[in-house]
């Protein structure tokens, strides 16, 4: 039974943070699930900003057009306030 939690929390555990992690920055959830057995590769898909528009997660600065997290409301790069758009 110890054998078991330990696997899971080596494992399992960091493989499904990468996947949720994976899934808010419109990347392969497998890929990065399966790298993220690997600590390192959390780190790194944490930090990495997403290539696109990610709906309810990140979105483009209308001004710069950078991207920038979707509950902020000023661009962290050029300081423009970025109108808070609301999802039915």
């Amino acid at each position: 039974m110890n054998e078991i939690i330990f696997l899971l929390l080596v494992f399992a555990l960091p493989a499904a943070i990468g996947y949720k992690l994976a899934l808010s920055r419109g990347k392969n959830p497998v890929l990065w699930g399966l790298l993220c057995i690997f600590p390192f590769f959390i780190l790194v898909l944490h930090f990495e900003k997403p290539k696109h528009e990610i709906k309810g997660h990140f979105r483009r600065c209308s001004q710069c057009g950078e991207i920038i997290r979707w509950k902020d409301t000023s661009c962290k790069y050029c300081g423009t306030a970025v109108a808070t758009t609301r999802t039915t």
